[in-house]
C-alpha cells in the first residue's frame, strides 16, 4: 500500500512538473545557410499572454561579429505548439554561432523559459592581440567572451542583449571572463582595458544573475566616466 502511494505521489508530481511553458530552438542547414526556429510549447491548462525574445549572435572567420534580433508578443493556447520566429544566417566552416531564446510573461516580465543553441563554440573564445593592430581596431568596442561554464554563458547572453542596446557604448572592448575558485563555483571577471572592474562568484539563480547584470552595468559606466574625466583634463 505504501509502494503503490509512493507511485501514485511521484506519478502526480511529475505530471505538475511538466505542465510548464517550454521555449525550443529548432535548427537545420541546407547548402550553408542556417534556419532557426523558435517555437514555445504551453504544457499548462491555462491561455498564457507572453513574449518572446529570439537572438543569434555569428562570428565569422575574420573575427567579426554580426547579430539577429526577433521579439514580440504573442499568445498561446492550453496543448497548443507555435512557431515564434525564424531566422536565416549564413554559417561557412569557419564560423561560429549563438542563438537564445527567451519567453517572458507580458505583465510581470519574469523569464518564464529559455533555450539555446551554440555552433563552434571555441571559436567565440578568440583573443585580442596587442600587436595585431587590425584586428584590435575591428574589435574595438565589441564584448569577447571567455567564460568556460553554462552559468557564465548564460551570463554573458544576458549581458550581450542589454549592452548591445546601450546607445554611448565604450569604445574599448570588454571581456567577460570565468576562473575557476574553490568547490563547484566559478569567479566572472568583467575587463575594460585588462582591468577588472568588476568581479562576483557564479551562481545559477536567475535572479542573482540579473542582479550582477545591473552591478555589472553601473560598474562599467563609472568606470567609463572616470576614464573621460581623466582624458577631459588632458585637453587644452
Amino acid at each position: 500500500m505504501i509502494f503503490i502511494f509512493i507511485v501514485l505521489l511521484s506519478g502526480l508530481m511529475y505530471g505538475q512538473e511538466d505542465k510548464k511553458i517550454v521555449a525550443k530552438i529548432e535548427s537545420e542547414t541546407v547548402e550553408k545557410q542556417l534556419k532557426i526556429k523558435g517555437t514555445v510549447t504551453n504544457n499548462t491548462p491555462t491561455y498564457e499572454e507572453l513574449n518572446y525574445l529570439l537572438v543569434s549572435i555569428k562570428r565569422g572567420g575574420n573575427g567579426n561579429l554580426s547579430n539577429n534580433r526577433q521579439s514580440g508578443k504573442f499568445s498561446i493556447n492550453p496543448g497548443e505548439t507555435k512557431l515564434l520566429s525564424e531566422i536565416n544566417v549564413g554559417l561557412e566552416n569557419k564560423d561560429a554561432l549563438k542563438a537564445f531564446l527567451y519567453i517572458r510573461d507580458e505583465q510581470t516580465q519574469k523569464l518564464i523559459s529559455k533555450d539555446s543553441l551554440e555552433i563552434n563554440q571555441d571559436f567565440f573564445k578568440k583573443k585580442i592581440s596587442q600587436v595585431e593592430k587590425e584586428e584590435a581596431f575591428e574589435l574595438k568596442g565589441l564584448t569577447i567572451d571567455e567564460t568556460k561554464t553554462k552559468v557564465g554563458r548564460d551570463f554573458y547572453d544576458m549581458f550581450y542583449i542589454q549592452y548591445s542596446q546601450i546607445p554611448d557604448k565604450s569604445s574599448s572592448s570588454i571581456k567577460i571572463s570565468e576562473l575557476p575558485t574553490r568547490g563547484t563555483s566559478g569567479q566572472i571577471n568583467i575587463e575594460i582595458d585588462d582591468k577588472i572592474v568588476y568581479s562576483f562568484i557564479t551562481n545559477p539563480s536567475d535572479d542573482y544573475l540579473k542582479e550582477q547584470l545591473v552591478n555589472t552595468l553601473r560598474y562599467i559606466k563609472e568606470f567609463n566616466a572616470r576614464k573621460n574625466l581623466i582624458k577631459n583634463e588632458f585637453i587644452y
